[in-house]
């Protein structure tokens, strides 16, 4: 809004919330026009809670679209302090390979759309199975008539300009890397499995990778951390010239797992890092790096809330969440088998109803953040004032940060 319409706005707030309706000029008329047809503002009859209610209900029982997260391997190249897959090896066998494209094959008649992530482990290092797969993926849409996309969760290491051609001949079109802090943070955390640093060569491959697929740069931040640390790193990405390639985000590490439950005590609570998102965000506008993080309307949390996503592993298990790929005990069945959707392991985290739940029905935040994430909420037993997503915390300030960084790339357009 202009200076001049948001003055505006308040005085047409001020006579709606007065009774005086009526008494608005033809330009305060016009502007709330304006915001109705934007949605902005709802009409009178309109019921918002029943209407997201009823959306995110929809997309909870939605088998039109389906996604599926697969592991090839749980294989990687990397020894991460925190990681939580504790050393698990193994690759996808012919015969479950086939058996998630027979998988697809049966739902593909109803399919309008297929959504794959490659996950790990670390998935470059079965990019035979990943061409095999797609290729099987790509001949069923094509018969089916529905759209296919691919996406890829990755160390960078392997992203060089030969596996990059590669993916996007297979139609990966974005792909999100790890970097732990600057070089001697990142190195320390996140060591080859032959005790080799891996920064370098992963900035180097990003140089790459960004002219040709949309890279989300994730740092994991834990307490270790502080506002100079990260600026660190913004400055060698910035020098590697990455600051116009890649978008930024900042991940909160958790014990999520028994496996990583050493790391809970350098891990901070959601409230607390909320604050420091704050910061660390204000550093990427000030050195000008775009910020894509932006709070928007969400029907479901992740695929633990809807029947049509899965997370498929290297031996065929089925799972609901990324934290516990390869851990046979949270596993709701295999591939190869009928999905059974009364599996406790499906159950214990679609069950719950955030627009049911009598803390969440009143949230302001709900429509954002869903009920949050359904694994903290089961798995670790959090109180209910730790289960909440950062927008419950810093939804202001890092709104008007955002609206800076929208300002700021608009700016830099103009000049180009």
């Amino acid at each position: 809004m202009t200076s001049e319409n948001y003055a505006m706005y308040n005085r047409i707030a001020e006579k709606l919330s007065g009774g005086n309706g009526a008494e608005m000029t033809s330009e305060e008329q016009g502007l709330l026009a304006q915001l109705k047809y934007g949605l902005f503002v709802y009409p009178e009859d309109y019921d918002e809670f029943e209407d997201l209610k009823f959306q995110h209900n929809l997309a909870r029982y939605e088998q039109s679209n389906l996604g599926l997260t697969i592991a090839p391997t749980l294989a990687c190249n990397m020894a991460c302090q925190y990681c939580y897959e504790d050393k698990k090896k193994g690759r996808m066998s012919a015969g479950i390979i086939e058996s998630i494209i027979d998988f697809v094959e049966k739902k593909a008649p109803g399919l309008n759309k297929l959504e794959v992530g490659w996950y790990g482990g670390e998935p470059l290092l079965a990019m035979d199975i990943i061409d095999d797969l797609t290729h099987s993926f790509l001949d069923l849409a094509e018969e089916y008539k529905f759209t296919y996309s691919a996406s890829m969760i990755s160390n960078g290491y392997l992203l060089n300009i030969e596996n990059v051609d590669k993916l996007r001949t297979l139609k990966v079109s974005t792909a999100q890397i790890t970097i732990d802090g600057p070089a001697r943070f990142h190195n320390a955390k996140r060591p080859l499995k032959n005790g080799q640093p891996s920064f370098d060569t992963i900035l180097k491959n990003l140089e790459y990778a960004s002219t040709k697929m949309g890279i989300g740069v994730r740092v994991n931040v834990d307490k270790s951390f502080n506002a100079e640390i990260i600026k660190e790193l913004i400055i060698e990405l910035e020098n590697a010239g990455l600051k116009e390639r890649v978008g930024v985000y900042f991940g909160q590490l958790e014990p999520s797992t028994s496996v990583c439950s050493n790391i809970s005590e350098s891990c901070y609570e959601v409230a607390d890092f909320s604050m420091v998102e704050i910061d660390f965000y204000r550093l990427l506008l000030e050195r000008g790096f775009r910020i894509d993080k932006l709070p928007s309307p969400s029907v479901t949390f992740c695929m633990a809330q809807n029947v049509s996503g899965f997370l498929i592993d290297p031996e065929g298990k089925l799972y609901r969440c990324f934290n516990h790929v390869g851990d046979a005990e949270k596993s709701m069945g295999n591939i190869r088998n009928e999905i059974n959707y009364q599996h406790s392991n499906f159950m214990r985290f679609f069950r719950f109803e955030p627009y049911a739940d009598e803390r969440c029905s009143r949230c302001e935040i709900l429509p954002v953040c869903v009920g949050g994430c359904p694994s903290r909420r089961t798995d670790r037993e959090l109180s209910s004032d730790k289960m909440c997503e950062s927008w419950r915390h810093n939804l202001q300030p890092m709104l008007e940060i955002i609206a800076r960084s929208r300002q700021q790339q608009a700016q830099a357009a103009k000049k180009e």
